[in-house]
């Protein structure tokens, strides 16, 4: 195609191509087709591309032209950051899909060859597979998800010095590097510590995968309490390449919010009330996400262990909390925006009565919409009253009985240890002792039928009886490490008497 010039003078079609595409910047309309026009005049002779200044000035004053309202500066610190919270949602989408990409924790005849090699001959609980990456205890960070495996005692495994020394040794052999030692057991400041009281421990990798040895031995506690025990954590490092990946995502998230940032602001900019509530909700949509992205960025991006993760390595994890209120203000924004009507170009004469028929017109389907969602939450609100506090009776309770560990709980981290109702205190000491022993941790006794809550494990929906919660096992619910330490768990407490059922979910 050849384009001629008001001076008749011909223009490479390649040009031409190329100012169309970079004016897709701009909003549609005949603002498009009026700057070809001047470009393809005013371009010099023997031209083939835009020159790069050219790019630079359209990408701006187009991205700007896509926000509408040309005499506002708020619309644009507004898409600014609105920009930033897309993007940053835009790399936690990629930083999963990376993640689901990388090899899982080892299962099988691999991860039966890593526990032979540290516990030869020895029963091993725990391992199987785990979250890419999880909080830490404390909430104030993120962690990759390891596997936890564990053994009681023997004569070896209290020996802790030697016995560690060996592990160390057949895992060099079995083509680990160790990449550090855990500092001698000081127990100067500790009061009541035993003198033989003894602890040692490293950590290791090879390739993705990362491990940590540790040995505890304290012989100066009750039997009933253990005297500790062996145990490692295998976790998987991120792949080399998924810091790439993550940052790839800011770049379309960003684009994609700028881009419905500006749809919806020049939707609504007839309209200062609609205006008003959308700017509120993209305010409180970005501040959802701010939290967030100050964690991540303030992250480090240290040696991976087993107890602290890069930021960006799980981004997918931080942004998630992010990501629901974000995306339903975000939503709610733009349904807005797609129920407002342009408002039409009338002269000034009849602006006034367009103003009003317009509005008639514009409100009442956003109105239907608004007033069927509240009936909707009303009705199922009413519901859930109805159903869990107004029908006593409404539930006949379902006891667990013996290990309940259904598919569905592959993954999970918590369990529940349930206790006859009739059993005495020594024997609910020995079962949460039990717990402690089984690595389950933060046991939080529910011991009152009477409480709130207490009827739900038992009970999706509905309420039971009185004197039939009377009758229904008191429990425990504990936190898991790793959610394969549920085996152990539950080995070690259903041997405890008075324990009815240890279910994992």
């Amino acid at each position: 195609m050849t384009v001629l010039t008001a001076s008749s003078r011909t223009v490479d079609p390649r040009l031409v191509r190329a100012y169309r595409r970079l004016l897709w910047i701009y909003p549609p309309g005949p603002r498009r087709d009026e700057l070809l026009d001047t470009l393809v005049e005013c371009a010099p002779p023997g031209r083939r591309r835009p020159a790069l200044r050219e790019r630079v000035n359209l990408a701006r004053h187009g991205g700007r032209a896509r926000l509408g309202r040309p005499n506002s500066r708020g619309i644009v610190v507004l898409a600014l950051f609105l920009a930033l919270a897309g993007g940053f949602l835009g790399a936690g989408g990629t930083n999963w899909l990376g993640w689901q990409a990388s090899r899982p924790l080892p299962v099988g005849a691999e991860a039966a060859e890593i526990s032979r090699t540290i516990f030869p001959g020895l029963t091993v609980w725990g391992g199987g597979d785990a979250a890419d990456v999880v909080s830490q205890a404390d909430g104030e960070g993120i962690e990759y998800g390891y596997a936890v495996s564990w053994v009681r005692h023997t004569t070896a495994t209290r020996d802790v010095a030697a016995y560690t020394a060996g592990v160390r040794a057949r895992l060099e052999a079995a083509g680990w590097t160790v990449t550090s030692v855990d500092p001698p057991l000081d127990q100067t400041d500790v009061v009541g510590a035993h003198p033989g009281d003894r602890a040692a421990g490293f950590t290791a990798a090879r390739g993705e995968l990362g491990l940590r040895f540790a040995d505890h031995y304290w012989p100066g506690r009750p039997a009933y309490d253990g005297d500790g025990n062996a145990l490692y954590y295998l976790w998987q490092q991120p792949p080399p390449w998924l810091a790439a990946v993550t940052w790839l995502g800011f770049l379309p998230g960003a684009v994609l919010a700028w881009l419905l940032t500006g749809w919806a602001s020049r939707r609504l900019e007839a309209s200062p009330v609609m205006s008003a509530l959308a700017t509120v909700g993209a305010v409180l949509a970005v501040l959802c996400v701010v939290p967030f992205a100050l964690l991540a960025l303030a992250g480090g991006t240290g040696l991976a262990d087993e107890s602290a993760a890069a930021s960006w390595a799980g981004l997918a994890f931080v942004t998630a909390g992010a990501a629901v209120p974000f995306g339903v203000l975000a939503a709610l924004v733009l349904l807005v925006a797609a129920a407002q009507r342009p408002r039409p170009r009338f002269p000034r004469g009849r602006r006034w009565a367009a103003t009003w028929l317009g509005a008639v017109r514009r409100r009442s389907p956003l109105a239907v919409g608004l007033t069927t969602v509240a009936s909707l939450l009303a009705v199922l609100g009413l519901y859930g009253v109805v159903d869990r506090h107004l029908m006593p009776g409404s539930c006949t309770p379902s006891v667990p009985a013996g290990i309940v560990d259904p598919p569905s709980a592959r993954m999970g981290d918590r369990a529940r240890v349930f206790i006859d109702a009739r059993a005495t205190q020594d024997q609910r000491n020995l079962a949460e002792a039990a717990i402690w022993r089984g690595l389950g941790g933060s046991p939080e006794f529910s011991g009152d039928p009477r409480s709130g809550g207490f009827a739900g494990p038992f009970c999706e929906h509905g309420r039971v009886r009185a004197e039939a919660a009377e009758t229904l096992p008191r429990y425990w619910t504990v936190e898991l490490a790793s959610p394969g330490l549920f085996g152990g768990l539950a080995a070690e407490t259903m041997a405890m008497p008075g324990v009815v059922a240890v279910q994992h979910f």
